[in-house]
């Protein structure tokens, strides 16, 4: 019986390759040090005879091995000074890492010194067993089948095989699984406990420390698949694509149709599919429908073959002419799709499949908002004429210039902020030209305030102001904007850059704290934007920074937003102030903060069964804290004291709700709601959102 824990991710088959076997040692030192300890089962008593892995923590290679004597006694010698990581195999257990993490990267770094002994004491996770037996439709045991748990919160999982009477063994780290296996050779699908053909409707088995559970599985039967795709006009259609998938759309097997237009999945497992096929860059789906919603189910039965036929649909035209929703006046430039109308106010997109399409509109040159146009019907053989109406837009033009010689300069990208709502975009916005000219827009009605991004090193980030740039956004010039107007806004006059760097440590263990995101803003959680992150000793460059005063914003597992300073917020941090070519100092330790914790339900009492919960600093608007909405509960961290608002994107079954956090007032008015966080301890809030 073999066993193996590891978690689903791109460097899985590195971290498998370096854990077993050694790779090349770091750079060799004069003197070496020794790392030891003691390892103890989960009630305590020594661990006897558990292999124990060394490991170079950047990079996973293992540079020493012993096992535990018989009071779980252990020690490695001969290391270079450097930092590694350390592994527990025990023996029909899953591998844990110090100080009881599942997975390598995870693990808390040890730091060996010339001459010195580190201390690297743990203690093994409870863990609890999956056992069961596996037969076929027959009745029979099937032996040699791979058997996997996945841990449906964490990604990870573990296998095992079942021996020659169908029987097998799973040692779990506590959690909550999924089981699955894949009982047809040569193919990839998979069936799941307890006779389903993917996640959606398989059962959630949840394991205990000490904990044994039973479950018993039949392989499905299977039957097979065949059929015809042809062109609009009835000739086969050769090497089109065919994807089997399930009915909840997931991927199952892969088929390609033969000279003829046939094509033939001979074991398939007994269950509902949708088909689709693909020729060149068009899809759809049978019968003959451009979306997997649309799309039919087809039922595979045990033992018996299913036969099904499809024609490739015909295509027709769309001609697009939108016209200004305000003043009805035809929209000169816009783009749909690939092409824009470079003038014309008119685009005409050939080759559709029939049936009901839906298409971004949006202005190339920022004067009117996007928009999708929905349901537009395209015939075979016709063209379908639509006017949709497109909501314009403000503009902000300037110009951008070196401060000191006045040149132009291109490639600097420029964000418009209403009043709380600066961050990191996700990406770059509109950029200026050879010319140093840019225009920003659309933009709603309002009074904002630019920060310029030069995508040149040599040149540093501001908040434009009316002569110069600033690091503080209270000291940026405001510019009123219309809807339908071009404004110009003040010159942007760019200085040289400098840069900020230090250490980041963690403030309760004084340790290293790496992984850890520095910017000079808040950025959308999730999408990775960020300035900087410290490496495995907690430093950090944060580079592109104008000769200003700027606050610093640090954050990152499993620490939350915390200011220079250690303040809550950015109009509260304390800057640092940034040189023109030089480097300044800012070394951080990072607390913990206090918990803010609760439900989020409808106002029946209805939890909202996933998504995300983000909190705002009150005063700037910045993110200070983020957390996961799971069947209606939610925990995250925040640093107090300060006062905070949510806004949310949270799911309720397949339906998905977005917005900040209201309540009607004594008028019935609907007002953002804002509450207290601690300095330290727990602030539990219930949350009830209508999903009318």
């Amino acid at each position: 019986m073999r066993l193996s824990l590891l978690r689903r991710a791109g460097l899985v088959g590195l971290v498998v390759a370096s854990l077993v076997a050694p790779g090349a040692l770091p750079a060799q030192a004069a003197e070496t040090g020794t790392v030891s300890g003691r390892l103890t089962t989960s009630t305590g008593a020594g661990a006897a005879d558990v292999p124990v892995s060394i490991y170079t923590h950047e990079n996973f290679f293992t540079v020493g091995t012993t096992n535990t004597d018989s009071e779980g006694n252990w020690s490695v010698s001969g290391l270079p000074a450097g930092t590694y990581g350390v592994g527990f195999r025990p023996v029909d257990a899953p591998e844990q890492y110090y100080r009881q993490k599942t997975i390598p990267w995870d693990a808390d770094p040890v730091t060996v010194t010339a001459g010195g002994t580190a201390t690297a004491d743990d203690q093994l996770i409870a863990t609890g067993t999956i056992t069961g037996q596996i037969r076929n439709a027959a009745g029979y045991p099937v032996p040699g089948l791979t058997i996997e748990a996945a841990e449906v919160n964490t990604y990870e999982y573990a296998w095992a095989q079942t021996d020659d009477e169908g029987r097998y063994r799973l040692a779990l780290m506590p959690g909550t699984y999924q089981l699955s296996f894949q009982p047809v050779e040569d193919i990839w699908q998979k069936q799941f406990v307890p006779g389903k053909l993917d996640e959606e409707g398989a059962s959630r088995f949840t394991v205990a420390g000490g904990s044994e559970l039973v479950v018993d599985e039949t392989v499905l039967p299977t039957g097979s698949l065949s059929g015809t795709l042809t062109s609009a006009t009835g000739t086969p259609v050769a090497q089109a694509y065919v994807a089997v998938n399930t009915a909840n759309m997931y991927g199952a097997v892969d088929a390609r149709t033969d000279a003829n237009g046939a094509f033939s999945v001979p074991a398939l497992l007994a269950g509902s599919y949708k088909i689709a096929f693909s020729v060149g860059d068009r899809q759809q789906y049978h019968p003959g429908k451009l979306t997997h919603e649309e799309a039919g189910v087809v039922t595979v039965q045990g033992g018996q073959q299913t036969t099904i036929s499809e024609r490739v649909l015909g295509t027709g035209s769309v001609e697009i002419s939108p016209v200004d929703s305000v003043t009805g006046a035809p929209v000169a430039n816009f783009c749909a799709e690939s092409q824009c109308s470079n003038g014309s106010g008119r685009i005409l997109l050939t080759g559709l499949p029939e049936g009901r399409h839906d298409v971004l509109l949006y202005a190339d040159d920022g004067r009117y908002f996007s928009r999708d146009l929905l349901d537009v019907r395209v015939v075979a053989n016709r063209t379908t004429r639509v006017a949709p109406k497109m909501r314009p837009g403000a503009v902000i033009a300037t110009t951008i210039v070196d401060r000191q010689t006045g040149a132009p300069l291109r490639n600097v990208c420029v964000s418009a902020f209403l009043p709380k709502r600066a961050g990191l975009p996700d990406g770059y916005g509109r950029c200026s030209d050879s010319a140093g000219r840019i225009e920003v827009g659309p933009l709603a009605t309002g009074t904002y305030k630019l920060f310029a991004d030069p995508q040149d090193p040599s040149y540093g980030r501001q908040w434009v102001g009316a002569d110069g740039g600033s690091g503080d956004e209270r000291q940026a010039a405001t510019v009123a904007a219309t809807a339908g107007t071009v404004v110009t806004g003040p010159q942007v006059k760019l200085d040289r850059a400098g840069t900020i760097t230090g250490v980041v440590t963690d403030a309760a263990t004084g340790a290293p704290a790496r992984g850890v995101d520095v910017s000079v803003l808040t950025g959308h959680p999730g999408l990775g934007v960020n300035d900087a992150t410290t490496d495995e000793n907690g430093r950090y460059t944060l580079r592109r920074l104008g000769p200003y005063a700027w606050p610093v914003v640090f954050s990152g597992y499993p620490y939350t937003y915390q200011w220079s300073g250690n303040a809550t917020s950015r109009f509260a941090a304390t800057p640092v102030t940034v040189t023109v070519g030089g480097s300044s100092t800012l070394d951080v330790a990072m607390r913990p903060g206090s918990t803010v914790t609760g439900t989020f339900a409808t106002p029946e009492g209805l939890p909202f069964t996933g998504g995300h919960l983000v909190a705002h600093s009150a005063d700037t608007g910045d993110v200070a804290g983020t957390g996961w909405v799971q069947d209606g509960q939610f925990t995250m961290k925040v640093i107090g004291q300060q006062r905070i608002y949510f806004t949310y994107d949270v799911r309720l079954g397949e339906t998905f709700h977005s917005g900040t956090y209201r309540l009607p007032d004594a008028d019935g008015v609907l007002r953002v709601v804002r509450f207290t966080v601690p300095a330290t301890g727990t602030l539990t809030v219930d949350l009830a959102v209508s999903t009318g």
